[in-house]
């Protein structure tokens, strides 16, 4: 496997860190799941993984370059931040809002290519978004918007991919199904993948390895390496 994203000894948090100096490498083909304690920071890294807020110290690198290094049309062409708190547009339907995820790859004011519509189609049909394409994206419920700002990213075609609580307003098999679909992105097209979840079910289930962040460090590993450690002990 390649490693797509890296962190060394970063330090992430508002003024004061939240843990202590963490280093990590996401693999392509990758679920991580990201856990820990409401507070704990699991946003806070997420944020300063993708370039949004900046890290306390230490770096971040896509490839062998830093996060910092790229210019925001290129990063925004390997990397996206979603969260399902983002504010929703007013006014724009979810076909319009999905193809916000070319502007990487154009001009806001030239016309869509043919590959454009083809690309934006297909994430709307990977999401199960074709009967929502002429509708507002206000008008959607928690749930259903989660799906289109995932696939929004998913047309971004970015090849690492953040989640913040994905699953947060969804129900019991749109749940499965979200994990599902990044099980297929993460293997069909070689992506790396780090979700935020409170749901144990469905990460130890989906994901390759888990994520913890608590007061003293970030660890990372197996599920196995998690129980045997005690990571997760909170959790019970």
């Amino acid at each position: 496997m390649s490693i797509l994203l890296q962190s060394k000894e970063l330090e992430f948090g508002y003024g004061k860190r939240f843990a202590a100096p963490m280093n990590f490498e996401l693999q392509a083909g990758e679920v991580v799941a990201l856990m820990g304690r409401n507070g704990s920071g699991k946003s806070t890294l997420l944020k300063t993984l993708s370039g949004k807020i900046p890290a306390l110290g230490g770096s971040v690198e896509i490839g062998n370059q830093s996060l910092n290094t790229f210019p925001a049309t290129e990063l925004a062409k390997n990397i996206a931040y979603i969260s399902i708190s983002r504010a929703a547009p007013e006014r724009m339907t979810v076909a319009e809002f999905v193809g916000l995820g070319r502007m990487p790859y154009s001009n806001f004011f030239d016309g869509r290519t043919k590959e454009d519509l083809r690309i934006v189609n297909d994430a709307l049909a990977l999401l199960q978004l074709e009967s929502f394409a002429d509708r507002n994206v206000c008008e959607l419920s928690d749930g259903e918007r989660s799906r289109v700002y995932l696939a929004q990213a998913v047309a971004q075609q970015v090849k690492i991919l953040l989640l913040d609580e994905p699953n947060a307003f969804l129900d019991i098999p749109w749940s499965h199904q979200l994990f599902k679909t990044l099980c297929q992105l993460a293997s069909d097209r070689g992506m790396g993948i780090i979700v935020s979840t409170h749901s144990m079910e469905y990460a130890s289930k989906y994901c390759n390895r888990v994520m913890v962040v608590d007061c003293e460090s970030v660890p990372c590993g197996s599920w196995l390496e998690a129980e045997q450690k005690g990571w997760l002990e909170w959790t019970k």
